[in-house]
């Protein structure tokens, strides 16, 4: 079994896969000193209540965002789990300040499945999204591990409102290394966990979801508008339909083939696509 294959047999068994160093020290650099930016606006003779999230972030900073947005690393596994159908949903920087009251804080953020989830049935099924979950340092005990139900994304578990911020008893704490992404499938419960360090805790959250969905983030601005005329200019199917502009809809096929195979040929006819463009642009 290849390494692509075992990490997608994981995924849908336990709903989420670790991709190991994707992202290097001098780009979380980046990515970090861009949040501090943003929360210097809050800052001043015009101090608002800070803010520690950040969305819209492709629109915000394009140079800086858009390789993390099209990263062929993390979007050649997506589409082995959902086949190329890829949309961009929401693009996130986030810091989780310390708590400033420990005494008082839950020991669970908050128990939840993500976006165009549902309970699940006892069977695998294909997700809608997928997050694409970053942690610009190493999580630790101090500054908070990611903690998740293993299966819970096939598993029809329920959990009261009221249970929301304690131990699950089934859950397993994540201790991401900086730079790792971990891929998790919509339907898997998680949680963070809150930063007793005292340190902000830094977090970099693509949310990716099918292409016939609607998209949190808005694409109008002037900076996505450049990079959708860019992808048009280069034929570029998959950048294309993460702006959300499906080019090439496969969303009516009859499906009397295995979505696998379909799948691959789809994939092949959109580098074909890309390929081409760019021999013909060649003088």
């Amino acid at each position: 079994m290849t390494e692509d294959n075992h990490r997608i047999e994981t995924y849908r068994k336990n709903g989420y896969t670790v991709l190991e160093a994707v992202y290097n020290e001098a780009q979380m650099v980046a990515f970090r000193s861009e949040i501090d930016r943003l929360e210097s606006v809050h800052t001043g003779i015009h101090q608002q209540r800070r803010s520690w999230w950040f969305g819209n972030m492709l629109e915000r900073a394009p140079a800086l965002m858009w390789p993390v947005v099209n990263n062929p690393v993390i979007l050649d596994v997506i589409e082995q789990v959902i086949g190329p159908h890829i949309q961009l949903d929401n693009l996130t920087l986030a810091a989780f300040p310390p708590e400033e009251d420990d005494d008082a804080a839950a020991e669970v953020s908050g128990w939840h499945r993500d976006r165009w989830a549902h309970m699940p049935t006892g069977v695998y099924e294909r997700p809608l999204a997928l997050n694409a979950i970053c942690y610009l340092q190493d999580l630790s005990d101090e500054n908070g591990p990611l903690r998740i139900v293993p299966e819970s994304h096939i598993d029809s578990i329920a959990l009261e409102d009221d249970l929301r911020q304690s131990f699950h008893p089934e859950e397993t704490l994540i201790y991401l290394k900086a730079g790792d992404v971990i891929l998790t499938h919509n339907g898997l419960m998680h949680s963070g966990t809150p930063n007793r360090s005292n340190l902000k805790r830094y977090f970099l959250s693509v949310y990716y979801n099918c292409s016939w969905l609607k998209h949190t983030d808005t694409y109008e601005g002037p900076n996505c508008q450049q990079l959708i005329r860019e992808a048009r200019e280069r034929n570029d199917r998959r950048a294309l339909r993460l702006l959300g502009e499906d080019v090439a809809s496969r969303c009516n096929t009859g499906f009397l083939r295995p979505d696998e195979e379909r799948w691959r040929e789809w994939i092949e006819e959109d580098r074909q696509a890309l390929e081409t463009n760019s021999t013909e642009g060649v003088h």
